[in-house]
């Protein structure tokens, strides 16, 4: 074998190695978009809702026209907004409320974009939100 052809083998074999590294990313992928981002909603008068953070913003609030609708005298109409993007995570703000908004127990600056990570809990009146990954149960 000449080092013209053993550099040629080599070659091949990386090449090989990049479209099974490729194809694992792509499997890895498929994985990840069949498990997703979403909010547990556990409230007292109702049983756990569900519901997914696509990368559409959610606006949690008394209004009905609000994503996550919820009846609590104590909640602002509109009062938190859910966000993900794909360069910061999931985030929550406070929308400037009377009664404001907790994250673990410590209250969250009004208007301040703040991450939200897996399993840390929101609570806005007597409305707790839990943020989850993974397939969401019905």
């Amino acid at each position: 074998m000449t080092i013209a052809d053993d550099e040629t083998a080599q070659a091949h074999h990386q090449g090989n190695s990049i479209v099974n590294e490729q194809d694992q990313a792509g499997e890895r992928g498929k994985q990840a978009l069949a498990a997703t981002f979403y909010v547990e909603i556990i409230t007292q008068s109702a049983p756990i809702r569900r519901v997914e953070v696509s990368l559409e913003d959610i606006v949690v609030g008394r209004s009905e026209r609000c994503t996550i609708p919820v009846d609590d005298a104590r909640v602002s109409r509109v009062h938190l907004r859910i966000q993900r993007r794909p360069d910061r995570g999931v985030t929550l703000t406070d929308l400037y409320t009377a009664n404001g908004t907790t994250l673990d127990g410590r209250n969250v600056p009004s208007g301040m974009s703040i991450s939200w990570l897996i399993g840390q809990t929101v609570q806005v009146g007597s409305v707790v939100l839990i943020l989850r990954y993974g397939q969401p149960r019905d």
